[in-house]
């Protein structure tokens, strides 16, 4: 009696046809997956940019500005010089950019501040308040993510849409 020991080739065949197919049906679902993560990721990523500067707001007792550029897809940061406030002309110190992700769109609804601007900003007040507005993050494949900034208590919340 002899025996097998080995695979025809019809049932090699077969198993690459039932791999290829299994691969054709799992890379776009990982790629749409891949999407959903980086848009929680920016949404996650601006919110704690946003709470880490109400944060330092209060505790160094200067106004911080978080300027949105939708144009250059970033955030800016700054900071106005505490001993300038007084004076007409108003001193920004600290300014850092922050890049939003491309792919994702960005919208904002921003109450006025205080300080003039060219740019949407949220301001952070030392009493820990701020001028409010909520921003929107979203795939144009899948819904988003909100970003609520409270005017009366600076806290940040995000919610998915």
């Amino acid at each position: 009696m002899k025996k097998n020991k080995g695979f025809t080739l019809l049932e090699l065949v077969l198993v690459l046809i039932l791999l290829s197919l299994a691969v054709y049906l799992v890379v776009p679902s990982m790629a749409r997956l891949a999407k959903a993560v980086e848009l929680k990721g920016t949404a996650q990523k601006i919110a704690g940019i946003l709470r880490y500067y109400r944060l330092a707001t209060i505790q160094k007792g200067q106004v911080h500005q978080i300027l949105i550029d939708q144009k250059q897809r970033e955030l800016i940061v700054r900071a106005l010089k505490p001993e300038k406030k007084e004076e007409i002309g108003i001193t920004w110190i600290e300014k850092i950019k922050y890049q939003i992700p491309a792919g994702i769109n960005l919208q904002e609804e921003i109450n006025p501040g205080e300080y003039n601007t060219d740019l949407p900003a949220i301001e952070f007040y030392p009493t820990g308040q701020a001028n409010g507005g909520q921003i929107l993050l979203a795939d144009p494949e899948q819904k988003g993510y909100r970003i609520k900034i409270n005017f009366l208590t600076g806290l940040v919340e995000v919610e998915k849409i």
